[in-house]
C-alpha cells in the first residue's frame, strides 16, 4: 500500500476511535447557553439535553453533578431526576452519599438559584421524594454518618426532612440532644415533617430548650399535627415559655384544633398576671367559641359548663 494511503488510513481510523470515546455533549456549554440571550441557541441547548435525558445517558449528569463546576451541579442533578431508567435512579440515590456531598448555589425547596449555597443532598432528597420515593434513599444518606462535623450533620437532618420517609426518625431524634444548637434547629425543623407519635416526643423533649430560635421551631414544626396530645405541648409553651412572642402564638395554635379541650387551659390564663398572656387567650377563646366576652374569667367559665359536653364532643 502507498505509504501516504496507509498514513491517511491510520488518521482516519485514529480520528474516528477518539470521537466515538469523546462525550457527544459538552454539559457547561450547553448550560451556558440555556442563560444566553440568543432563543436559537437556547432552544438548541434544550433539544440537546432533553435528548441525553430520553437516551437515558446518566452518567453525563452524575459527573457534572460531582464536578468542579458548582453551577453545573443544581441542573444536573434536576436533569438527572427526570430519567426513569432504574441505573438513573440509582446514580440519584447515590448523590445521597456522604462522598457525592457537595455545595450548590440554589434553594433546593424554593428551586430557584441562590447566592446562598446548600448541601446538594437537600435537593436530591427533595427530588427523589417527588418522584414517589426510593426505599434505599435513607440508608445511603446515613451511611457513614458517624463523627461527621456539625455541617454534615445539619445538611442530613434537613436531607431526611426532604425525604419524608419515617425511617429517618431515628436520627432525627438523636440528633435533637446533640450540643451544635444548628444540629438541633435542622432535626426540629426536618421532624416537622412527620406526623408520628416518635416525631412528637422529640419534639417535645426540645420545650425547654435553651435557645428560643429552636423552640420557636418546635412550634413551627407542631403546625403540621392534628392528634389531640399536641395539646399538651402547646399548653407548656405558653404557659411558662421565657418568651412572650412564643407564648402568644402557642396560644393561638390552640384555637385550631377541632375539639374545645384547651378552653380550661384558657380560661385560666385569664386569672394570670402577665398581659400578653391573658390578651392571648382572650382572642383564642372567642375564636374557639364565637363569643364575645371580656377578658374577665367568670363569664367564660359560665359558658364552658353550659356548653362543655358538646364541644369537647365536637361538631
Amino acid at each position: 500500500m502507498n505509504p501516504r494511503a496507509a498514513f491517511g488510513w491510520t488518521a482516519a481510523i485514529t480520528a474516528a476511535a477518539f470521537l466515538s470515546c469523546a462525550p457527544a455533549y459538552d454539559l457547561q456549554t450547553l448550560y451556558g447557553e440555556l442563560q444566553g440571550s440568543d432563543p436559537e441557541a437556547r432552544q438548541d441547548a434544550a433539544e440537546k439535553i432533553e435528548k441525553v435525558v430520553r437516551e437515558g445517558k446518566y452518567d453525563l449528569f452524575v459527573r457534572a453533578a460531582t464536578g468542579p463546576v458548582k453551577s453545573d451541579r443544581a441542573p444536573s442533578i434536576i436533569y438527572l431526576s427526570q430519567m426513569t431508567q432504574p441505573k438513573a435512579r440509582a446514580a440519584l440515590r447515590d448523590l445521597l452519599r456522604i462522598d457525592a456531598r457537595n455545595l450548590i448555589p440554589y434553594n433546593p425547596i424554593r428551586m430557584k438559584p441562590s447566592s446562598e449555597e446548600a448541601d446538594s443532598r437537600i435537593l436530591v432528597a427533595h427530588l427523589i421524594a417527588e418522584n414517589g420515593g426510593d426505599p434505599g434513599a435513607v440508608e445511603a444518606l446515613l451511611e457513614g454518618m458517624q463523627d461527621q462535623p456539625s455541617d454534615v450533620l445539619v445538611g442530613t437532618c434537613y436531607s431526611l426532612g426532604a425525604l419524608r420517609d419515617p425511617k429517618g426518625i431515628p436520627f432525627l431524634t438523636t440528633a435533637v440532644r446533640h450540643q451544635d444548637a444548628e444540629v438541633v434547629r435542622a432535626a426540629a425543623q426536618a421532624l416537622g415533617m412527620f406526623t408520628t407519635p416518635e416525631a412528637r416526643t422529640a419534639l417535645k423533649s426540645l420545650v425547654g430548650h435553651p435557645s428560643q430560635e429552636i423552640r420557636s421551631e418546635v412550634l413551627s414544626a407542631l403546625e403540621m399535627h392534628e392528634d389531640p396530645s399536641v395539646v399538651e405541648i402547646l399548653e407548656a409553651i405558653a404557659a411558662s415559655d421565657p418568651a412572650p412572642e412564643l407564648r402568644a402564638a402557642a396560644m393561638s395554635r390552640l384555637g385550631h384544633f377541632k375539639d374545645h379541650s384547651p378552653v380550661p387551659f384558657l380560661i385560666q390564663q385569664l386569672k394570670g398576671k402577665d398581659d400578653t398572656n391573658r390578651q392571648a387567650a382572650l382572642d383564642t377563646l372567642r375564636l374557639l367559641s364565637g363569643q364575645t366576652y371580656g377578658p374577665r374569667p367568670e363569664p367564660w367559665a359560665r359558658w364552658w359548663e353550659q356548653n362543655q359536653k358538646s364541644r369537647v364532643a365536637g361538631p
